[in-house]
């Protein structure tokens, strides 16, 4: 049990799906086509382990191992907030990752290489609204 709450059911079963969802967008691998790096998406006390590859997510691991520790940036929410973040139609302040990020609302948590999050902001942020397709 995490310090959040119950387990959700944004486990690596559901994860792998929005990876595939992301692999077979046809819009992301253009706006994309830079976007390589290895990101941390956090949900609750759970860290995925993300490689991008030109837009594409190559591998997915669940839990960090001492060896991963050369990721570039972190995103890191409750479930409660992926949760509703992943909604078709957001509420307010679940809209999009600044929402989430806002000092006054302190949902997420953006951690790690800022040089490497700014320069894939587009990429990242299709690939992150595609988990309301899922």
């Amino acid at each position: 049990m995490s310090k959040y709450g119950g387990r959700s059911a944004f486990d690596l079963d559901w994860v792998e799906r929005w990876a595939r969802h992301v692999n077979e967008d046809r819009v992301l691998p253009r706006i994309g086509r830079f976007f390589t790096a290895r990101f941390v998406l956090g949900i609750d006390d759970t860290d995925y382990l993300c490689h991008v590859r030109k837009g594409k997510i190559e591998k997915i691991s669940e839990g960090l191992e001492p060896s991963d520790m050369g990721y570039e940036f972190a995103l890191r929410a409750p479930s409660s907030a992926w949760s509703k973040f992943s909604q078709t139609t957001p509420p307010p302040m679940f809209n999009d990752i600044w929402a989430m990020a806002h000092p006054l609302h302190k949902q997420l948590r953006i951690e790690g290489n800022q040089l490497t999050f700014w320069q894939n902001l587009r990429a990242l942020t299709w690939m992150l609204a595609l988990m309301r397709e899922v």
